[in-house]
């Protein structure tokens, strides 16, 4: 590892911006082969800036740090500093402010371009890529993991398939998948059509198996095709990782707190249910400025998990879903915590709900599952286009992350819900806005 000078370079320079750091601290630096990793002195400065924080983005800073100072004494020569060379006057004639952290880094590409056969940036930061592409510089965003250039997965697809299938599912209850002409992963799902006739199916191992249309969980049925694959994967204990996401409005959330306490109340499955989120607002408030007991702060972040439990109520009565809870909560079958507070825990005989994981990075969802026990189960929901977390994305947060690197696990099954079933208004903000 060495500062960049002018000597003539070989290999193409891959400048690389605080926020693609901070994004992936742990596989940033291993992602790019045959390339030479430039980081400006302005990211070390930024990233010293960062360290302090004590949140996950703080963490990676220090971490990020951490690796570079390695490199450094490794002398890795795949990593290099930028001290100098920013093209100051060619930021100034194109009316940038040169004194600016991102204007810098831009600089930085700019100065390396004449002397390197090609030159990238690397940023989860969309302004910064936009303003390196005005000065011909090739911008990029930073893949935690390959995704191919096909939609976000759904967890299910859609066939038409000749009626002696639907036949044989109907009368069997299943079905070899290679004799339905369809692949997949366990746990997938398919919507089947041969004419006016149709069944909703699960892959297990080789075979196909119908839904049963009789699901229900604390007196809660699936009003679309999707909840149901939903509830097959929540109340089922072989697959003890479970992602839902999609839209406000979906029933992710609904599914899950209903299928939670349908198996620690009634079935005695699990002991208790856990809820963790994120404490992560999306104002500029902050936790600590709320008055009052570390429950009481917890409250506004927990409504979400209160609202559903309102929902669940016969009579849709607040002071229902309250005496649920204060019922739940005395006999210790429910615990609602911060992320933070997972931290060397280890979770047994629980169902674990961890809402809003879009917000989460990779890092703190790998925490997360080193956290189960062997006779718990985790859920994530979150909507990855409601991300408030900085530096994450919706390839690079957590939720996603472990929707493509779980994929073909048996023990793992996924379903993007996408019918909103709050209200038409909510669904109609969903869609457009």
């Amino acid at each position: 590892m060495s500062a960049v000078d002018a000597a003539p370079l070989t290999r193409t320079q891959l400048v690389l911006d605080t926020s693609a750091l901070v994004a992936d601290p742990d596989g940033i630096f291993t992602a790019y082969p045959d390339v030479d990793l430039v980081v400006p002195l302005i990211v070390l400065e930024e990233l010293d800036g960062l360290k302090k924080r004590l949140d996950p983005v703080g963490r990676a800073a220090r971490e990020v740090l951490r690796t570079i100072e390695r490199m450094w004494r490794d002398d890795d020569p795949t990593l290099r500093v930028a001290l100098n060379g920013v093209e100051v006057g060619l930021l100034r004639e194109h009316g940038l402010d040169a004194e600016k952290p991102d204007n810098r880094i831009i600089g930085v590409a700019l100065g390396l371009r004449g002397n390197a056969p090609a030159v990238r940036v690397v940023s989860a930061d969309a302004a910064m890529r936009l303003k390196a592409a005005t000065f011909g510089i090739e911008a990029t965003d930073h893949q935690l993991l390959t995704r191919s250039s096909r939609t976000r997965p759904a967890g299910w697809t859609e066939h038409v398939v000749p009626t002696s299938v639907i036949d044989a599912l109907y009368g069997n209850g299943r079905v070899h998948a290679d004799d339905a002409g369809i692949a997949g992963h366990p746990n997938e799902f398919a919507v089947l059509r041969a004419g006016s006739q149709s069944v909703l199916a699960r892959r297990r191992d080789d075979d196909l198996e119908v839904v049963p249309s009789e699901l229900e969980a604390w007196g809660m049925r699936p009003r679309n095709k999707e909840q149901r694959f939903a509830l097959s994967l929540l109340l089922d204990p072989s697959v003890t990782v479970v992602a839902l996401d999609g839209p406000a409005g979906t029933g992710k959330t609904l599914c899950a707190v209903a299928a939670g306490l349908e198996q620690v109340v009634e079935q005695r499955r699990y002991s208790r249910v856990c809820v963790y989120r994120p404490v992560i607002p999306v104002g500029k408030a902050d936790l600590g400025y709320l008055p009052g007991t570390l429950d009481e702060k917890l409250d506004p972040w927990m409504a979400a998990i209160t609202d559903a439990l309102y929902a669940l109520t016969e009579r849709r009565s607040q002071r229902d879903s309250q005496q649920v809870i204060d019922m739940v909560k005395s006999q210790g079958q429910l615990v609602m915590e911060s992320v933070t507070h997972l931290r060397g825990r280890t979770l047994h005989d629980s169902f674990v709900l961890i809402d809003e994981a879009q917000n989460l990075p990779a890092d703190v969802v790998k925490t997360i599952l080193t956290r189960l026990g062997e006779d718990s189960k985790v859920v994530f929901t979150g909507d990855t286009t409601q991300i408030d977390a900085a530096f994450l994305s919706e390839t690079s947060c957590g939720l996603s992350v472990l929707v493509d690197a779980f994929a073909g696990q048996r023990c793992f099954g996924h379903v993007r819900l996408t019918k909103g079933e709050r209200s038409r208004v909510a669904e109609l903000a969903a869609d457009l806005l």
